[in-house]
């Protein structure tokens, strides 16, 4: 099993809201990403984008470190945390975090919630890590995906990209056995944990499952 950290852009996330992960094979940046993770005394194993915001200073420190830099032109048709993520599979990642992404312009956050859903990308789960929250992206195929939660979270449901169909949720205040969430409806909106974890699945469609940190909601 390799797992890859991806650290990108947006709203600073604190180091405690990953520290309790499993450590990581791989360490890559997106972009101004590599800040966060040198802030954060990380080693960024591979840097990818076009390299416009990340500041001078750790660029140096990179280069010095011997990264390897996968640099793009800024007149490109993918953002960096897209070039990030293909870059970690090629790798050989078969699990993959990415932190940060959040706050920021919001054509960026949706942006980051397309790219991280994309059902191109089903082969490896991937975990989102922000401030407040942390995102799961559940897709058909993945089998029932157990998720850990305090007991009391909030989460919400969302389906991305069309209709999910044969829904399952358990765990939770309101479960769910073989429901249709419709794109648009709020049906999977604002639900409780009920114990340690919840577990979800979908047999056809693209869930993500935003839990919110309950020291930070």
């Amino acid at each position: 099993m390799t797992i890859a950290h991806i650290f990108t852009g947006g709203d600073p996330v604190s180091a405690e809201r990953w520290a309790g992960l499993p450590a990581p094979d791989l360490v890559l940046a997106a972009d101004s990403g590599a800040d966060l993770a040198m802030a954060a005394g990380l080693t960024v194993d591979v840097l990818v984008g076009d390299l416009d915001s990340v500041t001078k200073k750790t660029l140096d420190a990179i280069f010095d470190e011997g990264t390897t830099i996968e640099a793009h032109p800024s007149d490109k048709a993918a953002t960096d945390l897209e070039l990030a993520l293909d870059a970690a599979r090629r790798r050989g990642a078969d699990e993959i975090v990415v932190i940060g992404g959040g706050g920021g312009r919001l054509d960026h956050l949706l942006g980051n919630a397309a790219v991280i859903t994309d059902r191109n990308r089903r082969g490896a789960p991937i975990r989102w890590v922000l401030e407040r929250e942390t995102a799961y992206a559940v897709h058909d195929g993945h089998g029932r995906v157990t998720i850990p939660a305090a007991d009391g979270a909030v989460f919400s449901v969302i389906p991305i990209g069309g209709n999910a169909a044969g829904v399952t949720l358990a765990g939770s205040k309101w479960t769910l056995h073989d429901a249709v969430m419709a794109t648009g409806s709020s049906l999977g909106v604002s639900n409780r944990v009920q114990g340690a974890e919840i577990t979800v699945g979908v047999n056809s469609g693209v869930l993500l499952v935003i839990l919110l940190d309950p020291d930070r909601s």
